[in-house]
This record gives C-alpha cells, sequence and structure tokens, in this order.
C-alpha cells in the first residue's frame, strides 16, 4: 500500500490559475482543472508516474454481428491500472474539494474498449488513446489564498519552487492568442450530405439520434498555454481545463459539460444537448432563450440523451437509485445557450472506476442513440478519429471514491505547430442540414472573441 498524506505546505496570496500554469517550467506537464466561473482550481505539475494507451484492436473474429466487421480493442486501458493505483491511499489534512491524484483524459477511441465501431483514419495530434499521470504536489486556488500542497517528502524544495513560479506569474506580459486562419476538413456541403444521410437512417428506423462532427485545423506558432490565458477571461465554464505532457502537446478545454461525478456512492451526470447563439442585444437575446427553450425537436433530443444516461448509470447503479433531477434547463454561456440535464444514482457496492466508465463512455451526450449503431453510423461518415475530442477529462483519487470528468467539447488540440479543434451537431429527424452545420460553427466562435477568423463565419 502506497500512502500519499498531502499537506498544506505554504498559503500564499490568491492568484491567477491561467498565469501561474504559463510560468511552470518547460516539461513539466501542468494540468489545470479550473472552475473559470466561480473561481478555484487545481493546477499540478511534475507528476511521478504516466500511464497511456494506443490501443490495437482485437482480430476480426469469425462469427457474425458487428464485433466481426469492427472488433474492439485488444486492451481495456483502465482496468489493470485501476488495480494496481487502488493500493494506494490518499488523504489530506485540510479540506478542499482536490488535492492531487491522478489527473488526464481519455479519448474518444478509447471506447473501442468496450463497444464495436469503425477503427477510422488517426487524427492529425498523434495524441494517445488514453493518458493518466500521477500528481502528489499541487496548488490549490480560492479566491481567498492560494495552497501549496504535498507530502513530506522534497517538502522544502517543492514549497521553494511553488513560491518561485507563483511570483514568476506576477510578471508575465498580457497572454495573446495568436491569429488562427482555419481550414476544415469537410466542406459545407459534405457536412450537410452526411447530415442528410443521418436522416435517411433515423427514417430508415436504425437510429433515433446521431452527433457528427468535423475538425477545423490552423497554424499555431504560440504558446498554448498563453492561449489558455488569453481566452480564460471570455470563455468563463465550471469544467474549463488545460492538459500537457512531457512533449509539450496539449489540450485547451472551455468545456460547459460534466460527464460525470463520483463522490462515495453518488454518480451524477450532466449531458447537454440544445443549442442558440447569444445575441448583443437584451431583448433578443431573451427571445433565443425562450425559443432554446420551447423548442419541440430540442426537448426531445435531449429527452432521447437523459433516458440513455439513465441506461449507463444503471448497469451500474444500486437496483431503484437512478433518478432525474432535472429534465432540461437553458443555461447561459458567453456565446451561445445550451439546455442541461441532471442524473443521479447511487453506485453499487464492489464498482470502481473501470466499472463506471465501461457503462457510460463515449459519453452518451455525444455519440447518439442507441449508443452503437450511432458510433458506427458517425465514424462511417467521419472517417477520422475524433482524439481527445468528445472523450473526457478530469481527475480521480484512488481509495477515496472521489472523481469528477468533463466532457471534451469546446476543447483545441496543440501539437507540432498546429492547432485542431473539432465541432458537432446532434441530428434527428426533423433536423436542417444548413442549420446542423450553421450550429457547429455556433460553437467554434468563442475563439472569435479576440480574433475572426474567416473560416468560422456562417455562409
Amino acid at each position: 500500500m502506497s500512502e500519499f498524506r498531502i499537506r498544506v505546505l505554504g498559503k500564499l496570496p490568491p492568484a491567477d490559475p491561467a498565469a501561474v500554469l504559463r510560468a511552470t517550467p518547460a516539461g513539466s506537464a501542468p494540468v489545470l482543472l479550473d472552475d473559470s466561473a466561480q473561481g478555484g482550481g487545481l493546477l499540478a505539475w511534475h507528476p511521478d508516474r504516466r500511464v497511456e494507451w494506443t490501443l490495437p484492436r482485437l482480430a476480426a473474429q469469425d462469427h457474425g454481428g458487428p464485433a466481426a466487421r469492427w472488433p474492439i480493442a485488444a486492451e481495456d486501458p483502465l482496468l489493470a491500472w485501476q488495480r494496481e493505483a487502488e493500493q494506494e491511499a490518499w488523504s489530506c489534512e485540510l479540506s478542499l474539494p482536490w488535492f492531487g491524484g491522478w489527473l488526464g483524459f481519455l479519448g474518444f477511441e478509447a471506447g473501442h474498449a468496450y463497444l464495436p465501431f469503425p477503427w477510422t483514419r488517426p487524427e492529425p495530434s498523434g495524441l494517445p488513446h488514453a493518458s493518466f499521470a500521477r500528481y502528489p504536489r499541487s496548488l490549490w486556488f480560492s479566491p481567498e489564498a492560494t495552497y501549496v500542497l504535498g507530502t513530506e517528502d522534497e517538502a522544502a524544495a517543492w514549497l521553494a519552487e511553488a513560491r518561485g513560479v507563483v511570483a514568476a506569474a506576477q510578471q508575465l506580459p498580457a497572454p495573446r492568442l495568436p491569429e488562427l486562419n482555419f481550414e476544415r476538413s469537410v466542406s459545407a456541403e459534405a457536412f450537410q450530405q452526411g447530415v442528410a444521410h443521418l436522416r435517411d437512417q433515423i427514417g430508415a428506423g436504425e437510429l433515433f439520434q446521431a452527433n457528427l462532427s468535423h475538425r477545423l485545423s490552423a497554424p499555431h506558432r504560440g504558446d498554448p498555454r498563453a492561449s489558455y490565458a488569453a481566452l480564460r477571461p471570455a470563455q468563463p465554464t465550471r469544467m474549463s481545463a488545460y492538459w500537457e505532457d512531457e512533449q509539450g502537446r496539449a489540450l485547451l478545454s472551455w468545456s460547459p459539460e460534466r460527464f460525470l461525478s463520483w463522490h462515495g456512492e453518488r454518480l451524477q451526470t450532466r449531458p447537454i444537448k440544445g443549442t442558440a447563439p447569444r445575441a448583443m442585444d437584451r431583448q433578443e437575446d431573451a427571445r433565443l432563450a425562450a425559443a432554446l427553450e420551447a423548442s419541440e425537436k430540442e426537448r426531445a433530443e435531449l429527452t432521447m440523451i437523459v433516458d440513455m444516461a439513465r441506461n449507463d448509470l444503471g448497469q451500474v447503479a444500486q437496483p431503484g437509485s437512478v433518478q432525474v433531477l432535472s429534465p432540461g434547463e437553458v443555461e447561459p454561456y458567453p456565446t451561445l445557450f445550451h439546455r442541461t440535464a441532471t442524473v443521479e444514482a447511487r453506485l453499487r457496492d464492489g464498482a470502481g472506476l473501470a466499472e463506471i466508465l465501461r457503462a457510460s463512455f463515449p459519453p452518451a451526450s455525444v455519440t447518439g442513440a442507441p449508443k452503437v449503431r450511432a458510433l458506427q453510423a458517425i465514424a462511417e461518415l467521419e472517417q477520422e478519429q475524433r482524439g481527445a475530442y468528445c472523450g473526457a477529462l478530469g481527475i480521480w483519487v484512488p481509495g477515496q471514491r472521489r472523481a469528477d470528468f468533463s466532457v471534451l467539447i469546446r476543447t483545441a488540440s496543440c501539437a507540432a505547430g498546429s492547432l485542431h479543434l473539432r465541432v458537432g451537431a446532434g441530428i434527428v429527424w426533423d433536423s436542417d442540414p444548413r442549420r446542423e452545420w450553421e450550429e457547429t460553427l455556433v460553437k467554434a466562435r468563442y475563439l472569435e472573441s479576440l480574433h475572426e477568423p474567416a473560416s468560422l463565419r456562417v455562409r
């Protein structure tokens, strides 16, 4: 049994988490879990261990069914890791929301470990299908103070480094987002043809709903940490995050969606379905929110996803414990409105993180209904891995029965001098292909807060 007894090694004045992120050493693999809407967050760097997977596929099996055409992966990326990490015991002397643990992400294609759908060509960022690292040292930010957290091992050295990084952050120039000139992976016409194809499949009874996405890519010659910090004030969300590995590959996420929260026996998911743009005029803004609330299409789409979320949680829940706390409510964000539901359940005895994710990953809101057929349909149309997009990023503290993961939407990846962004829309029977295309571009407009790339304008 490995023990991680986390102590408060020092208490510093309040600091800007994104500025401190920028000041962390090169190659130190920082991860920031950032409640940029209400303040607070966890920043960790210098992990002492990393596990990651790029999944190999099994050989095709000589029998019928989807698994014969699209065999699942040869390994579960979580099960062996969970068995080993569960031997760790984590504790903290101060009652904080988070204080360290394993931080990382599951890319969308980690779903190949659980469900049969087509294996497509790699996406350009070159990230693994899953990557998690262990962080016994961190900073916790609150409006009142910045806490330096760690174990007794090397406590003096870590406190000195943390103080130096926080001090250096105060001397940094204002961050800026470099100009982004995006190229689209598909044309507007091709995407709309994909929407029409999914509508045909829905009309034939194969599907009820499917999430179709496309990629935008641009040269990115700046520092991804500075790009995250530049956009942060304009895009406050409860589930914002920044992830970086030792090679400097990065994820910049302003996700508004909670995939999964696990605390003791309590599980919660908050799926999003339904989008409307914001308006500068207050009356028009209110009209758009009311129209989203009243839309039968958007309400029906979220209802389908709520049913899927109930089914996913039900696979690991105590019988009769799944509850819909909210079937849907409109939430405002800086550039758009969303409809969000809340589903909770009580976890059955003996289930761990691997079992929870096997039941619920990939997230219902970014696949479709029924999930397996939707996965197959969208992979056949997109013909490219989604990578981190529509996966999950977050934290797990072994032995504490605690984890929290966002859905990786509103998420860009930076690698090898390029920034890649995927955006998608939920397709149902009465979807209008042009409007769905326009919705995907609305979802990319948070990048227009400092610049207005021509490729993101609706046309």
